[in-house]
C-alpha cells in the first residue's frame, strides 16, 4: 500500500509541475507576441516603442488570456493606428498578432 501512495503523490507533482510549467510558457509567449506587436507598431507609426511595449506588456493583459482581453488588445492597436491615419481591418490584425505568437512560439521552443 505504501508504494501505490507514493506513486500517487508523485503522479500528482507530476501534474502539478506540468500545469504550472504550460502556464508559465503561456505567459511568456503572451508576453513577447505582445512584444512583438509592440515593435510591429512602432516600425509602423514611428511611435516610442518603449511606451508602447509598456502598455501592451501590462502584467493583466500577459497574464490572463481570454477572448475579451485578446480582442480588446487587437481594437487597441487598431484605434491606436488609426490615429496615425493607418486603417487596418480586425482579421488583418489577427493574422499579424498570429504571426507574432507563432514566432514567440518558436523562439519559446528553441530555449
Amino acid at each position: 500500500m505504501g508504494d501505490f501512495v507514493h506513486t500517487v503523490d508523485a503522479k500528482g507533482v507530476t501534474s502539478q509541475f506540468n500545469f504550472i510549467a504550460g502556464q508559465e510558457s503561456a505567459f511568456w509567449i503572451r508576453a513577447r507576441r505582445n512584444h512583438l506587436l509592440a515593435q510591429w507598431f512602432s516600425d509602423l507609426t514611428d511611435e516610442s516603442q518603449q511606451t508602447y511595449v509598456q502598455l501592451l506588456l501590462d502584467a493583466d493583459f500577459a497574464r490572463v488570456q481570454t477572448r475579451e482581453s485578446e480582442a480588446w488588445i487587437l481594437i487597441k492597436i487598431r484605434n491606436d493606428l488609426m490615429g496615425f491615419g493607418i486603417f487596418l481591418s480586425l482579421e488583418q490584425l489577427r493574422e499579424v498578432a498570429e504571426r507574432c505568437r507563432l514566432q514567440a512560439w518558436q523562439e519559446r521552443q528553441r530555449q
